[in-house]
């Protein structure tokens, strides 16, 4: 079985991302290609680049602040499974969310990472 990672994101956490936005949209000389709330997590989403801007409250970010890195991936399940056998830990198991499916995991060397599979249905950049 071939895994891929097709993209990964750096966090960047901030409390106000329409204050936020417009600098690294500048800075990186593109536009975010995506950009969503996650009414849920009460978060709001933008991928401008590599970069995942993350706009919430203290409390609403707490939630997700550990997380390192994103990764995109062609298969979450076939990642689990991939995981499970390297002595990772799965600290939030597949979950829907907007962009499709996604979990939270640590590495056998302790970093926290979410993966992500985006679903064909999602009108998301890749």
């Amino acid at each position: 079985m071939i895994l891929q990672v097709l993209k990964i994101l750096t966090p960047i956490y901030t409390n106000v991302l329409e204050k936020a936005l417009p600098f690294y949209e500048e800075l990186l000389q593109t536009k975010a290609g995506t950009r969503f709330h996650y009414a849920e997590k009460k978060l709001d989403i933008a991928v401008v680049g590599q970069l995942l801007l993350i706009g919430g409250t203290d409390s609403a970010l707490s939630a997700v602040q550990d997380i390192t890195l994103s990764f995109l991936v062609d298969d979450i399940l076939a990642y689990k499974a991939w995981l499970l056998d390297q002595g990772a830990v799965i600290r939030q198991d597949i979950t829907k969310v907007p962009t499709g499916y996604n979990m939270l995991v640590q590495q056998p060397d302790g970093t926290i990472v979410e993966y992500v599979e985006h679903t064909r249905s999602t009108n998301v950049e890749q």
